[in-house]
């Protein structure tokens, strides 16, 4: 920030800087107040825009920065909120005349200048905004409902795929009896470490994508994140202290191919593509058994750490419904355990774990309190062949294990130097030393998915620039894999 000023009715405000969490994820910076604030407070300042790539390769898009001739960034990179329990009246007002004939602007909030009722003015904070020449769908602006936003350098086919997205946003809205008139914003930027993933926020979602992402790959991320709108959340305030993204994600990866397949937006083959590369990357993670209690602490320096809520929630979910299935002779599965939840968020009654343990203990007694202790500890989910439906049979492949070949908290530092090299692995024999500074980071969550994908480091190593390309894999193991069944058609397919 420069330029940073804070005036009230008696003039300046004398401030001093704090800042927390130095080297964390997550680093908080605070201004004081030298005396006791009179009236109404002003503050102003500039915030920079900044392109350079993360330093955690895998963060969330949050930064400020510009492409396409505009800008974007989440609200909590660049507004500056007041630390308080007080209620406030917001206002959203934009000044674009610097950019030129043509250039709009855009929030989680809304279209434009906006204003909002008294609410948490952490509200800011969890919103994204967008503003230059942005291309829409639809093309009509929107108060409620659906609607897009990207700037210039987006793949080809992004309007297509919006259209897909509108319509599946529809097709939850009638699954989940309702909730679709809330507004809802997809927004696509740039992102040249990590790309096709994004983060959530309020009534909205960021899509990322690089140079070489196509739109249409993109759908089923954009199903899965579009479905946490709907999707119940499990609340703190519970028995259990253990980190609850087991659900939360796991969720979202179980319904995000199920939900497009039903509603017919996708294929059985698309639904089966997905399904294979969830359980090629769980059951090939050689740090399959952690516990949940331990994902959080090593979440963002360990990127087989990083996928296992998503991966082992999904299949847990797998294992819940066909188990609901089973014993409710087919009347009954985890949509109706969904929909309890879903009914109780909109009800205003908070769910947790306990919660979500009271439920399937309702459906399947005893065990199921038995079976959930042991998903928390680190147990493998194994779903029986055939728990995805009459269409598809468990079959087993041979897939290598990721392996970085070195310590993953090298990489979430501010300098990245390597350190805790494998002997005798990959990067070992491509060259990499302990010792050698990364420049650049590289998104790892998507190569553990693509057996054949290399990375490559760019390294300084005494006064020397080298880049070190290695396949970042490990030893072979057996890992289920599901298959088509001869002979069903995909009309009988579904379940």
């Amino acid at each position: 920030m420069t330029g940073f000023e804070v005036v009230d009715a008696q003039g300046t405000v004398p401030l001093t800087v704090q800042d927390e969490g130095a080297g964390s994820p997550v680093e908080i910076r605070q201004w004081i107040a030298g005396r006791p604030v009179v009236g109404d407070l002003t503050v102003r300042y500039r915030a920079p825009t900044d392109n350079a790539p993360p330093i955690r390769g895998s963060g969330p898009p949050f930064g400020l920065r510009t492409e396409g001739g505009g800008l974007s960034g989440a609200g909590s990179i660049f507004l500056v909120q007041p630390v308080t329990t007080k209620l406030y009246r917001l206002a959203v007002r934009w000044d674009l005349a610097a950019m030129g004939k043509g250039a709009t602007g855009t929030s989680s909030f809304g279209d434009g200048d906006v204003e909002l009722p008294a609410g948490s003015a952490d509200r800011l904070g969890s919103a994204f905004f967008m503003a230059g020449p942005m291309y829409r769908h639809p093309t009509q602006l929107r108060t409620s409902g659906f609607s897009s936003a990207w700037l210039a350098g987006a793949p080809a086919d992004t309007a297509a795929v919006m259209a897909w997205t509108e319509k599946l946003h529809a097709w939850y809205d009638v699954n989940f009896k309702g909730g679709g008139e809330l507004p809802y914003r997809v927004f696509l930027r740039f992102n040249p470490v990590n790309p096709g993933g994004g983060v959530a926020l309020t009534n909205s979602f960021v899509a990322t994508y690089d140079d070489k992402t196509t739109a249409e790959s993109m759908k089923l991320t954009l199903a899965h994140e579009m479905l946490h709108t709907w999707a119940p959340t499990l609340g703190a305030h519970s028995s259990r202290t253990s980190d609850t993204q087991w659900f939360g994600e796991g969720i979202a990866v179980y319904y995000a191919r199920l939900l497009p397949w039903r509603a017919g937006l996708i294929g059985a083959d698309a639904f089966l593509d997905d399904l294979n590369e969830t359980a090629g990357r769980y059951y090939s993670n050689a740090l399959i058994d952690t516990p949940n209690d331990q994902i959080a602490g090593r979440f963002w320096e360990e990127t087989l750490v990083r996928v296992l809520p998503y991966d082992r929630g999904s299949m847990y979910m797998a294992v819940v419904d066909e188990k609901i299935r089973k014993a409710s002779g087919g009347k009954r599965s985890l949509d109706d355990i969904m929909q309890k939840l879903i009914d109780a968020k909109r009800a205003g009654v908070e769910t947790t774990q306990d919660t979500w343990l009271e439920l399937i203990t309702a459906e399947l007694g005893p065990v199921a309190k038995t079976d959930f202790e042991a998903m928390l500890a680190g147990a493998v989910q194994r779903p029986s062949s055939g728990a995805f439906g009459p269409c598809f049979t468990a079959s087993t492949t041979t897939l290598r294990q990721f392996e970085l070949g070195f310590a993953g908290k090298s990489l979430v530092k501010p300098v990245r130097i390597v350190e805790g090299l494998v002997p005798g692995s990959a990067a070992d024999k491509a060259g990499l030393r302990n010792g050698d500074e990364i420049l650049k980071p590289v998104g790892l969550d998507n190569v553990q998915s693509d057996q054949k994908l290399t990375v490559t480091w760019q390294v300084r190593r005494g006064g020397k620039t080298l880049a070190i390309t290695y396949l970042p894999r490990g030893k072979s193991v057996e890992v289920p894999q599901w298959k088509r069944v001869e002979g069903v058609s995909d009309a009988a397919c579904k379940f």
